[in-house]
């Protein structure tokens, strides 16, 4: 495609547009539109599956599940691509997939793809591919690290992320990826983590609490609408299903400690090269909020803790209120 030819597609045209549906609302709350990507993340084995099953029960059934509501067309079909599991769990899944629904056979409208054997690379052709001879609606990919080498790698990890973007809007299509959660920083894992942040259209956070045995799901970023109220789950063994149940709201104290000294130093570098990949220097306040989003912290940690850390050991400088990024440490 020629330079003349971007320019004139990526032209802002003033002009009304059809009202859009939502592809995928959760608890009325506005979570993708068609031609985005979001993400489910949490620590590992917080049950991040389990809630992208319960997309695709919405999406196959029409109802709202755990108020997961997904929008479709009667032809529309939905596909999960699996990068984790062997063929022996995702079948115990599916058959619980199928108990939940209390059917026999998959859905038509609902197909897997399991690559756990298959390097990243391709596994993205293998995607791509489905995309475009399938046109699914939907399509989730569990789990998004599996399709990079080193999720570290910021020019690998950036690839993967414009590849998401592009795919889904040559498509119209929504597309849902699982990614795991550091467990110094509670932040998506590495540079994928933090490009697939900053890319999506809304990051949903699943959390287990092992005491009381349930999961909740809570936005972390809405793009399009407010936050959506929490949603927390229980597998009821009397029922033998997930029942809903009331989100009990922890105290501060309660929330896991930031340990600053988990971080190292490369991993500073790596997050102050994204933080300032599209300009030089920064204002305080600018840089604080992005710290924030980066870091996954509070204002307080990021004023007091962070900022001080990155300054004291030359990470950044500062000249007249403006930070940039020491390329000589």
């Amino acid at each position: 495609m020629k330079l003349n030819e971007i320019i004139a597609e990526a032209y802002f045209k003033d002009e009304d547009l059809p009202e859009q549906i939502p592809t995928i609302v959760i608890n009325s709350k506005i979570v993708a539109y068609p031609s985005n990507f979001i993400n489910i993340c949490g620590l590992p084995k917080s049950f991040k599956t389990t809630f992208a099953w319960f997309f695709i029960q919405s999406f196959v059934t029409g109802n709202e599940i755990f108020k997961i509501k997904v929008n479709k067309e009667p032809n529309d079909k939905i596909v999960l691509i699996d990068t984790e599991q062997s063929i022996y769990d995702f079948t115990r899944q599916s058959k619980n997939f199928k108990r939940a629904l209390q059917i026999s056979k998959m859905p038509s409208n609902f197909s897997a793809f399991l690559f756990r054997k298959y390097e990243p690379d391709l596994i993205i052709k293998a995607i791509t591919d489905i995309i475009y001879n399938d046109k699914p609606k939907i399509i989730i990919i569990d789990n998004l690290t599996e399709l990079v080498n080193n999720p570290n790698d910021m020019l690998e990890s950036k690839a993967v992320i414009s590849w998401l973007k592009k795919i889904s809007a040559e498509n119209n299509i929504v597309i849902i990826c699982l990614l795991h959660n550091a467990k110094s920083t509670l932040a998506s894992i590495g540079n994928l983590g933090s490009y697939a942040d900053r890319g999506c259209q809304s990051s949903i956070t699943i959390k287990h609490d092992k005491e009381s045995q349930t999961t909740t799901m809570e936005a972390t970023q809405m793009r399009s609408d407010k936050y959506f109220t929490p949603v927390t789950i229980r597998f009821d063994e009397n029922l033998k299903t997930f029942i809903e149940v009331e989100t009990e709201i922890k105290e501060k104290s309660n929330s896991r400690k930031f340990i600053l000294m988990n971080i190292t130093d490369q991993e500073h570098k790596d997050k102050l090269k994204i933080i300032f990949i599209k300009v030089k220097e920064m204002a305080y306040s600018e840089l604080i909020a992005e710290i924030t989003k980066m870091y996954g912290v509070g204002l307080n940690i990021s004023k007091q803790q962070i900022l001080p850390y990155l300054r004291g050991n030359e990470f950044i400088t500062a000249d007249n209120g403006l930070y940039t990024i020491n390329k000589n440490k």
